[in-house]
């Protein structure tokens, strides 16, 4: 039966944190970065979503019993001794509560700033999508690809980037009089393009809704700002094909879209914009040397499995073990503590019923046991669900 509780959440979050540090390590150094290769490293990504969406306890996990103080403090988080509106919330209740509002809270604003900009690109935006330059070269591209071409060509004033905008009907967004060669306008096109038939922003906005969830986690940032530059590595690679003059080719447009940019500056409410779209080039420094050091350094290969392998082993070893084992509160007062303090009644002793009809034991606020039945236990003891609502007494 799967369980769903503080300690398959904690497990769940503990093993999603562990997969992005280690893809942040991996991030610390370019040539570390070049080995494992991004298609490794999209892997971690979705493990890591994977994780977040199935925080269960599985049937064949093994509990594994905190140190005595953890244990402490994990009873002491799910004991109910905050009274409101005559029901005893546990402080695990309270910051449930508070994730559910911080939840809402970043959901609307998220969905106003969706709204603004793509009302923004509407009133502001001078389409431009039959004109002959752009058409002629997105006609080729959708052919090429057996694509209907449903882009919708803007040009936007203070934009510095080229972007691709919108999950259902596509916005590529251009720098207003954006000065470029024919060849240049279709790696631009291209790759925005890319993006949308790789469904990259339907990707992003799944990594999004995550880390709007898991909003007080940080290490859901960092995983939407690697996604990004992850996604943009695979579209590098698959316009390029290994090629070494489209390489070459590709690599000085975006070099010149990057000193364009800089010349350039963008109104402070486009930050939203650039972030939560699929763009050509990167704000970020590091991560547009990272593109290109993935695009034009070769390793050798012994390297690269070797870096492959460590990061397979360390992956299976976490992933694995976030499911086989769970970290469980279990503590018990020393033997030399004298047993009339264990016996429960119903002033030292309350009981939280979880939803397979088991309940957690907790004598002077210290969770003792888990057990199946009542019997045995004198009457008056209070029991609470999951939620700390007083359910009946014994």
């Amino acid at each position: 039966m799967l369980n769903f509780s503080f300690s398959t959440v904690l497990m769940a979050l503990l093993a999603s944190s562990i997969l992005v540090g280690l893809i942040a390590i991996v991030f610390l150094r370019n040539n570390t970065l070049a080995c494992a290769g991004y298609k490794l490293l999209g892997v971690i990504v979705g493990l890591v979503v994977i994780r977040l969406v199935f925080p269960f306890e599985l049937p064949f996990t093994t509990n594994v019993p905190l140190p005595p103080i953890m244990s402490k403090i994990v009873a002491f988080i799910r004991k109910p001794q905050i009274p409101i509106l005559n029901v005893a919330l546990s402080i695990w209740n309270v910051f449930e509560i508070i994730w559910i509002i911080g939840v809402i809270f970043n959901a609307v604003r998220y969905i106003m700033q969706y709204r603004r900009a793509y009302d923004h690109i509407i009133k502001y935006g001078h389409d431009q999508t039959k004109d002959i330059r752009y058409k002629t070269i997105l006609d080729a591209i959708c052919m090429q690809h057996n694509r209907n071409n449903n882009f919708r060509i803007v040009e936007l004033p203070s934009m510095n980037i080229p972007v691709i905008y919108g999950l259902k009907n596509p916005y590529i967004i251009l720098p207003n009089g954006l000065s470029v060669s024919e060849e240049q306008m279709y790696y631009i096109l291209y790759h925005e393009a890319m993006h949308y038939f790789q469904h990259d922003f339907l990707i992003k906005s799944i990594i999004r809704f995550f880390s709007i969830v898991y909003w007080w986690n940080p290490a859901f940032n960092i995983l939407y700002n690697q996604a990004n530059t992850l996604l943009e590595m695979h579209i590098d690679e698959i316009i390029t094909h290994s090629d070494e003059d489209i390489t070459d080719t590709y690599a000085e447009c975006l070099l010149y879209m990057k000193k364009n940019s800089l010349k350039q500056t963008s109104q402070p409410m486009f930050d939203f914009l650039k972030k939560e779209s699929c763009f050509l080039v990167q704000s970020q420094d590091k991560d547009f040397k990272r593109r290109l050091v993935i695009l034009l350094q070769d390793f050798a290969v012994s390297k690269k499995i070797c870096m492959g392998i460590t990061l397979i082993v360390l992956i299976t070893a976490v992933y694995m073990t976030s499911y086989l084992f769970i970290l469980e509160a279990d503590y018990r007062r020393p033997q030399f503590v004298e047993e009339a303090i264990l016996i429960p009644n119903e002033d030292t002793t309350y009981l939280i019923q979880d939803d397979a009809s088991h309940y957690e034991v907790y004598i002077n606020g210290i969770y003792t046991e888990t057990i199946d039945s009542l019997e045995g236990y004198p009457n008056g003891i209070k029991i609470y669900n999951k939620k700390g609502e007083l359910i009946h007494e014994n």
